[in-house]
């Protein structure tokens, strides 16, 4: 491509990106104008679309979950690297005085022959999740804790579904399996499951904004709104949302065999300045009470002004991580062990320079 093509193609996808912008800009604003329309999910919840959270003392027990994972293809398989983490921190008049690490000392790894990086992606996210799911069972299972936060949400991911119908449905079921014993020990316990999702793509906001309450306004303010391009939740909220607001909850679509999946609820919410909204999950049969707690505990957790999510997960996160240098460990026992040419790395990565 020469560089007059490339610079006409950029300028055709920024002027394209600065169009979306003013329509992004002119339905947050329009959404700020109706903010204060009440909004129910039948008699389970009973929200304006924007609800302000006070923040709560920090005098509880609280568990974050988060794990890390790596993947390496090689010249004939490809090895699945991942752990889990779990972090207590004890809160007592706004300070940690106490807090425990529930480690997994060694990586779990697997050998995997997979078709193509999408197959794998799909076998790394399963063994991930039961790993994640597996290390929240042993934390919630913690005398005295009150809040349980997983990095994701509270079901496997959608992405996930096509291993029920290949070699993997096993995996699958087990990691759905290990779900539905998370949330069976958590109402034992007392313990309040939350999803915490990051990064979220859904549009599940707009769904309901676009499809229920813009269609029962008046017509001069339906013409405020531009529906004619969803833009993600976090987009379409990052500055409607102000710092210490959550939205109306709505209840989740689409989740798929796991055993309290009619009663996921989710909203997003605002919890520091120079970042995103997050979207928090909770499975309740009471979600009215239920998450006005959660989204208190989940704005309080929040200690940084460019990164939104609760200083737990933060943690665990921390402690979660893998780095290069443990592939590279497990591909020189590999190779000292076996001598096969299938360790070997592919042909792409030993290019002369």
């Amino acid at each position: 491509m020469e560089i007059s093509t490339l610079k006409a193609t950029v300028g055709r996808i920024a002027n394209r990106i600065m169009d979306l912008e003013q329509r992004r800009k002119k339905n947050s604003n329009a959404l700020r104008s109706i903010s204060e329309l009440g909004f129910r999910v039948g008699n389970l919840t009973d929200d304006k679309i924007f609800n302000k959270v006070e923040k709560v003392p920090l005098n509880f027990v609280v568990g974050g979950i988060d794990g890390g994972l790596l993947t390496k293809t090689f010249h004939g398989i490809d090895i699945v690297l991942t752990r889990a983490v779990g972090v207590i921190f004890d809160y007592q008049n706004g300070q940690v005085v106490k807090s425990k690490v529930f480690p997994q000392k060694m990586p779990f790894i697997a050998e995997v022959n997979s078709g193509d990086d999408g197959e794998l992606m799909t076998i790394a996210s399963l063994y991930r999740m039961n790993e994640e799911i597996s290390k929240a069972i042993e934390v919630a299972k913690t005398e005295g804790l009150q809040y349980l936060l997983l990095d994701g949400p509270l079901y496997p991911h959608p992405s996930t579904r096509i291993a029920k119908t290949t070699d993997l449905k096993h995996l699958y079921k087990s990691v759905v399996a290990k779900y539905n014993e998370l949330h069976k020990v958590c109402e034992d316990h007392g313990v309040s499951l939350v999803g915490v999702v990051e990064d979220s793509r859904s549009k599940y906001f707009s769904k309901v904004l676009f499809e229920t309450l813009v269609p029962g306004l008046p017509n001069k303010q339906q013409e405020l709104f531009s529906n004619n391009f969803k833009f993600r939740d976090t987009a379409l909220l990052y500055d409607a949302l102000q710092v210490g607001e959550r939205t109306l909850a709505f209840k989740l679509s689409g989740i798929q065999d796991v055993t309290y999946k009619l009663e996921v609820f989710g909203f997003y919410i605002k919890t520091a300045k120079y970042d995103r909204p997050i979207r928090i999950e909770v499975a309740s049969k009471t979600p009215k009470t239920t998450l006005k707690k959660v989204a208190q505990v989940i704005l309080s957790l929040a200690a940084f002004p460019s990164y939104g999510i609760p200083s737990v997960i933060v943690e665990a996160d921390a402690r979660a991580k893998l780095s290069a240098r443990h592939m590279i460990s497990i591909q020189k026992m590999l190779y000292s062990k076996s001598k096969s040419p299938l360790v070997m790395s592919l042909r792409r990565e030993n290019r002369p320079v």
